[in-house]
């Protein structure tokens, strides 16, 4: 496609996934309008255009990461309506399969998950920015409620404190996957911890 016929929201998601590989592969101080230029082969300048600044820059990433990882939550939730008639109780290997199968999907965009760890790390003087990628995002509260959905369907305690308990674990495991190791049963790891709260 040529440059002139791509639109300007194509052009900043260009932008946005380049500067994700980036951070990825050489980390946030490498990343630099020129530098994404380079990355996404657009004409030198175009990423100024629709990032003035560095911060400009940091935050069309940002959102991007959060408006990905807000379509995974939101997908989890359509996968546990679809999946489940709304009178079927989850056992607790379908609730860790399906939990180990939402850590897969994330870990396999690992340039993502990276780039995302990378910036909650360098962003403590962005908060209004590293909020975007934490507990205090709007993902977090659509993956608060398809958690607390998911425990109760399971029959499962599901107070504030479990519902966080699960979010960390999950969150855990993503980072594991992504950076540490690759073959690690998951769904063993979730059943334990589920049967351990279904025990207390």
């Amino acid at each position: 496609m040529a440059l002139n016929a791509v639109s300007g929201s194509e052009r900043r998601e260009a932008i946005a996934d380049s500067g994700i590989r980036i951070i990825a592969r050489d980390g946030v101080r490498a990343l630099t309008h020129r530098a994404v230029d380079r990355e996404a082969g657009l004409p030198q300048g175009s990423t100024s255009y629709h990032a003035k600044t560095r911060l400009a820059l940091v935050e069309l990433i940002v959102d991007a990461l959060a408006a990905r990882s807000k379509a995974d939550a939101e997908e989890l939730a359509d996968s546990l309506s679809a999946t489940f008639e709304p009178d079927h109780r989850l056992g607790i290997g379908e609730l860790a399969a399906l939990i180990a199968g939402l850590v897969e999907t994330l870990a396999f965009r690992r340039d993502d998950m990276r780039a995302r760890y990378a910036l909650i790390l360098e962003l403590d003087d962005a908060p209004h920015l590293r909020a975007k990628l934490t507990a205090e995002s709007e993902v977090h509260a659509i993956t608060q409620q398809v958690t607390v959905s998911a425990l109760t369907r399971a029959g499962l305690p599901h107070s504030d404190a479990h519902v966080e308990e699960l979010i960390a674990l999950t969150d855990s495991l993503v980072f594991y996957r992504t950076a540490i190791n690759e073959t690690t049963s998951l769904q063993t790891i979730l059943a334990a911890y589920l049967h351990g709260t279904a025990l207390a």
